[in-house]
């Protein structure tokens, strides 16, 4: 798997076009969740506690606080990056104080999700490696607020990510990138990844869905990895997966594995 056969196949057009937000996704001003986002950075958690409570009160539910400023936080955390004023353990540590922040503000408001014999399980999980865990909490949380029977684990290894999927039965799994960084020099990895799932997989007709900036803003770059489809916000994956269940046995586009 080499640079040369990358380049020609998928990272150019990562680049081929602008992408425009779609209008069906709540978004943040750019100001509030770039104040945030500078709180978290330069260790404000007053500030920060302070900016999460005040939206809150505004917000109609705490899933729309997590999609509608901490989503959009964590990618001004990345663009904050990009323009070199911060360090990627920066921006680690500003995710993990949102997934804290996630999980506080679930606890607190959320009613314990309902189980039963009769739900689909889906696995949420990071691409082995990442260290950028919120986009996987986030989602596994609205999943299984969503009621399915959520299985949320952080596999280190590709190995341990097999066995996972080649010893329980799952209908879906998440695999995430980061939610702040695109990780275009990722996608060689992550397509190695969901071909393993697939091969190991108890479910033969398992569907795979990729989360993260990079699939955000180009879903259409996860069927050319393999993925049945790319997830541009964590409000839409449960309907997401639930769409492609109905439709998993519908023939899918051949992965593009031109770099193998």
């Amino acid at each position: 798997m080499s640079i040369e056969n990358i380049v020609p196949s998928i990272l150019p057009q990562l680049f081929a076009k602008p992408v425009a937000a779609s209008p069906s996704l709540p978004r943040e001003s750019d100001a509030r969740a770039i104040e945030l986002a500078r709180r978290l950075m330069t260790l404000d958690q007053d500030g920060a506690a302070e900016l999460i409570q005040q939206r809150l009160a505004r917000e109609k539910s705490p899933p729309a606080l997590f999609t509608g400023l901490f989503e959009p936080t964590a990618r001004a955390l990345g663009d904050l990056w990009s323009d070199d004023e911060c360090s990627e353990l920066e921006v680690t540590v500003g995710l993990c104080h949102l997934q804290s922040a996630m999980r506080r503000i679930s606890f607190d408001r959320l009613a314990p999700a309902m189980t039963n014999a009769a739900q689909r399980n889906v696995l949420v999980v990071p691409e082995p490696g990442e260290p950028h865990l919120f986009c996987a909490a986030l989602n596994a949380e609205l999943l299984r607020q969503a009621g399915w029977n959520t299985h949320s684990e952080f596999p280190e290894t590709d190995r341990d990510l097999k066995d996972l999927v080649a010893d329980l039965w799952f209908d879906a799994v998440d695999l995430s990138l980061s939610p702040a960084l695109r990780r275009a020099h990722w996608l060689p990895r992550v397509t190695e990844t969901v071909r393993m799932i697939r091969r190991a997989s108890r479910n033969p007709a398992i569907t795979v869905v990729v989360s993260g900036r990079m699939f955000a803003e180009r879903p259409d770059i996860a069927e050319q990895i393999g993925a049945d489809a790319g997830c541009e916000s964590a409000l839409q994956i449960d309907a997401l997966i639930q769409r492609l269940l109905l439709a998993r046995y519908t023939p899918r586009r051949p992965a593009n594995y031109a770099w193998s």
